[in-house]
């Protein structure tokens, strides 16, 4: 497959709207013109209750032992065969697929949903024949006037084939899989053909499993379904969001190769979260529920896992707070190095992640050289400054520094943050060196990407940088603390590393005479945007950046919350 320029994805992601991805596109095309025939476009689109302001997802519990009782405003949809006494209980789901394309030809599809009660039982999921009313269903009747054949929907007249099934003995995010079955009912869905749904369910299991129903509070947390389709028309439908593919070739850069970007279009509020420096502990614990509590989205953690050395004990604290599926973007620290190759290294517990949750939308060498494309926000992880790796991962490698300026070159996306471990040691304000070099620094803030770090335990973000390197005051623009424009050569660095090991010092020697900090919290100083706080005993925390905000993909609402509550760093990003 040829890959595509820059210049012919802009023509792809004009076609579409903000709510569907771009998955990968084939065929080869003469010149630069799109408007002639061209190969089937493959698009992944997710439909989800509130994500970009879709509203058609419906679904309800329908329990034996309350037969006339509706439960559709619950925010729990729950499955027992055994829910006492013998009497069962299941829940139903249906997503209205208006907007997909008129020849659209359904390739996969999967529900995802948020685990909230454990079960190691397997519940099969059955296509719905009759159609039911979510305000109205229970488990007599489909809607006020209308019994079920069988209550229960347990008549072969009530529910078709098997078309998936779950089980899961953790909580969080679990992706059911829609088999042969299930892809046919959501192409005659498609076609026009009645949806009424699915209905998960068993009468024999003894030991139930619950989940976030569409009425659940954190809009990321409720049912999703995932359609992978093709379409020759070259328009794409209007779901609640997708992941992308192959989009742009990001060419080759001084002394590296930039590798594939992928493409992703912007999409509606994409809440991430950035952090550092975690270790095993219950500190960590604390971030990381942070982070669920706060309904972010996806994690980058920019690198010093858990210290330990234990790939394993650093996969399982994830997926047992955030989730198996949970998008997690982890670059390499210093700490990771020596734990990070081999069958079970962090290498390889980061790929498998990236390898079963494509939603992370990721090429290259993860960790260390790779592109992700999170709903429309370009990720680009570098391993620069992080030697103990690798000789190409030392301070200014000129495979690293190419590749990031070949990455951002390539680059679509409104919003593009650069990803490293280490500082140098005017871009914190502790006692680390100059571990990185200002080159890497100085083609992220060129090409109007912002810069995120770890490796100093403490939290960090300069103003507006203009002439990064440039050791007097690397240009910064000493106003507008809070609102910063972000540009080429206008754009600024932070440092997130309270992710739980340890809170240091601002080193006062060092970096009292430091003139580009908007905002600084350490064990023994708080300063917020440009201005001193009261002296308050410091803790763990994240920082929350909402790209897209209120749909406008020109604008992020940003802010910096610490275990106790307390807002430490707020701040607007706009583009120009």
């Amino acid at each position: 497959m040829r890959q595509l320029s820059p210049r012919m994805l802009s023509g792809l992601l004009c076609l579409g709207v903000p709510v569907l991805t771009l998955a990968a596109c084939s065929g080869d095309y003469e010149g630069e013109s799109f408007g002639e025939s061209q190969d089937a476009l493959t698009v992944t689109t997710t439909f989800q209750q509130g994500i970009a302001s879709y509203t058609g997802s419906t679904d309800a519990t329908i329990r034996q032992a309350s037969a006339s009782t509706n439960y559709g405003a619950a925010t729990t949809c729950e499955v027992d065969g055994d829910d006492g006494s013998g009497v069962d209980k299941s829940c139903l789901l249906r997503w209205a697929l208006a907007g997909l394309p008129a020849d659209a030809v359904i390739t996969s599809a999967s529900i995802t949903v948020q685990v909230t009660n454990t079960s190691p039982s397997a519940y099969n999921v059955y296509a719905l024949s009759k159609p039911w009313n979510e305000g109205q269903v229970s488990w007599n009747s489909a809607s006020t006037g209308s019994a079920w054949s069988s209550p229960g929907a347990l008549s072969s007249a009530d529910r078709g084939a098997v078309v998936g099934s779950i089980s899961a003995t953790s909580t969080g995010l679990k992706t059911i899989t829609l088999n042969a079955s299930g892809i046919a009912m959501v192409q005659a869905w498609a076609d026009g053909s009645a949806n009424n749904g699915v209905i998960i369910a068993s009468s024999s299991n003894t030991d139930g499993i619950d989940f976030a129903s569409s009425e659940a509070g954190t809009a990321s947390q409720r049912p999703k379904l995932s359609v992978t389709y093709t379409t020759n028309s070259g328009a794409g439908g209007s779901g609640a969001g997708g992941t992308g593919g192959s989009a742009a070739s990001a060419g080759t850069g001084a002394g590296g190769t930039g590798g594939t970007v992928p493409g992703g279009t912007p999409q509606n509020d994409v809440l991430i979260a950035f952090i550092g420096d975690q270790g095993n502990g219950s500190n960590a614990d604390a971030v990381l529920n942070l982070i669920k509590n706060e309904g972010a989205e996806a994690t980058v953690h920019n690198g010093d896992f858990d210290y330990a050395n234990n790939p394993t004990a650093f996969e399982n604290r994830v997926s047992a707070i955030l989730g198996s599926n949970y998008p997690y973007y982890a670059v390499i620290g210093n700490h990771d190095a020596a734990a990070w190759g081999g069958s079970s290294g962090y290498a390889a517990k980061i790929a498998a992640r990236v390898a079963r949750v494509p939603t992370m939308n990721c090429t290259g060498e993860m960790g260390v050289k790779a592109n992700c494309n999170f709903r429309g926000v370009h990720l680009i992880q570098s391993c620069v400054g992080t030697s103990e790796l690798r000789s190409t991962c030392s301070a200014n490698a000129a495979d690293q520094v190419g590749f990031i300026e070949a990455s951002l070159a390539a680059s679509t996306a409104p919003f593009k943050i650069c990803s490293w471990h280490k500082n140098q040691n005017d871009m914190q304000t502790g006692s680390k060196g100059n571990e990185v070099g200002w080159l890497p620094y100085q083609k992220c803030i060129g090409a109007g990407a912002i810069v995120s770090t770890g490796h100093e335990h403490s939290y960090s973000r300069t103003g507006i940088l203009t002439n990064i390197g440039n050791a007097t005051n690397h240009g910064v623009i000493a106003s507008g603390w809070s609102t910063p424009e972000v540009s080429p050569n206008h754009s600024f660095v932070f440092v997130s590393g309270l992710g739980g090991v340890e809170i240091r010092d601002f080193e006062a020697a060092s970096h009292n005479d430091d003139t580009w900090w908007a905002t600084t919290y350490a064990s023994n100083r708080w300063y917020k945007n440009g201005a001193l706080q009261p002296s308050t005993a410091a803790t763990y925390g994240a920082l929350f950046i909402n790209f897209h905000d209120g749909g406008n993909i020109k604008r992020a609402t940003a802010y910096f919350k610490d275990l106790s509550g307390r807002i430490i760093d707020q701040f607007t990003i706009t583009l120009p």
